[in-house]
């Protein structure tokens, strides 16, 4: 048998159609490269020696790199409102990284705090509407601050004694472990938050919703620490502050202060984490010039957008100005601005949304400075095709100011 028939007889079963559907998830497989094409990077001499050079407490690593191209942005958005029953005025306090599930609260009414309602909706449709029953005589209510896709909704109330809830298929129950929050939720269940009494509270991690609450590790005494716990990502990292400094624990049971990058011809005063998609860590670098005067914590100094990737510790800067468009979370400042014609960060590029309803004009008796009004956006969702915030306005009177929950799908 020569070359030529041999290659013939080699190829020959390639002639017919393939039987069944192919055994390659091609979608799959493109992303799957992605990842492994970042890996190499640091494999690479100059990345690994910049990994040995810096270093966090923890064991978790720093380094800058060039940025990548952001994710494809949705070409069109489109919002409406979610349905509210016979509320008048509804936020927005949550979605799952999917947004098919959403979370939100009926407002104070004016004359005094009334319990507030929570509300979830399920892929745009209201599902449930509940007002906890058992609360403490003057409470405002219970506000759910995180939902999985499953449809389990974390939160707590906000009176001064607060105590973590749950709610799952339409029912609402306290967590175990007495007064606490529960901040976030992942899609395996792990709820974190902080658990103590007022003033004495520390962050903690109950494994499921029938779970006891067990504390995270600290470096620090826990007597003397003032946290906040912001979020949990898929693979279980939590992430919030210890004394106003950001603070990774890991599902490997390390866990650290994040150390942040330098700002050439700045102090930098520190990194608040704010939100969690697709492996990055979004949140406020704080920053003032050398000499400056301010406290070297933040929130003191500028606020810059920066991100975080959970994954190779490399740090990207998104904007110098955070008032140029929303991060999906409370913004540097505590929230997110309202803006007329909302933007969103998707990566590094900016999303513009189209406002639910221009805002009316302010009242003659307004005082001067105040907003007219605008929408907050407060969720997106991983692949940036479902976006739900809160429009607000003022009609006619400024103790008639009104909040509608919004949802804006993208293509």
């Amino acid at each position: 048998m020569n070359d030529d028939e041999y290659g013939s007889q080699l190829l020959s079963p390639l002639r017919g159609e393939p039987a069944g559907p192919p055994a390659v998830d091609v979608v799959r497989a493109m992303r799957e490269g992605r990842r492994m094409r970042r890996r190499r990077w640091w494999t690479g001499g100059s990345a690994l020696a910049a990994l040995l050079a810096a270093g966090l407490t923890g064991g978790l690593l720093v380094a800058n790199r060039e940025p990548e191209p952001s994710p494809i942005r949705p070409a069109a958005c489109t919002a409406a409102a979610l349905p509210i029953g016979k509320h008048r005025d509804v936020e927005v306090t949550g979605a799952d990284p999917s947004g098919a599930w959403i979370v939100g609260t009926s407002a104070y009414k004016e004359g005094g705090p009334t319990p507030t309602s929570i509300l979830v909706w399920h892929n745009g449709e209201l599902v449930t509407d509940l007002k906890p029953a058992g609360l403490r005589k003057g409470s405002d209510g219970v506000r759910m601050a995180d939902v999985n896709a499953s449809g389990v909704a974390v939160g707590g109330n906000t009176d001064g004694y607060p105590d973590p809830y749950v709610i799952e298929g339409g029912k609402i129950r306290k967590l175990a472990g007495g007064p606490g929050e529960a901040d976030a939720i992942n899609d395996a269940g792990v709820i974190v938050g902080k658990a103590g009494p007022p003033n004495q509270e520390r962050p903690v991690r109950w494994a499921s919703p029938d779970a006891d609450p067990v504390p995270l590790p600290l470096q620090d005494d826990p007597l003397s620490v003032r946290s906040t716990v912001t979020g949990i990502t898929p693979d279980g990292t939590v992430f919030g502050t210890i004394n106003w400094k950001a603070y990774l624990w890991r599902p490997d049971g390390t866990h650290g202060y994040l150390e942040t990058p330098a700002v050439e011809g700045r102090r930098v005063n520190g990194f608040t984490p704010m939100v969690q998609r697709e492996g990055w860590l979004y949140g406020a670098l704080h920053t003032a010039a050398p000499g400056s005067k301010t406290p070297p914590l933040p929130p003191n100094g500028r606020a810059e957008v920066y991100r975080y990737e959970l994954t190779t510790g490399a740090w990207q800067k998104v904007t110098d100005d955070w008032k140029q468009a929303q991060l999906a979370g409370a913004g540097p400042e505590g929230e997110n601005p309202l803006q007329a014609e909302p933007k969103i960060y998707v990566g590094q590029s900016v999303l513009d949304l189209p406002p639910l309803a221009p805002p009316a004009p302010l009242p003659a008796s307004a005082p001067a400075g105040l907003s007219p009004g605008g929408s907050r956006v407060d969720f997106l969702s991983d692949d940036a095709r479902v976006a739900a915030g809160t429009a607000t306005d003022f009609r006619g009177k400024l103790s008639d100011r009104r909040s509608v929950p919004v949802i804006w799908r993208c293509r």
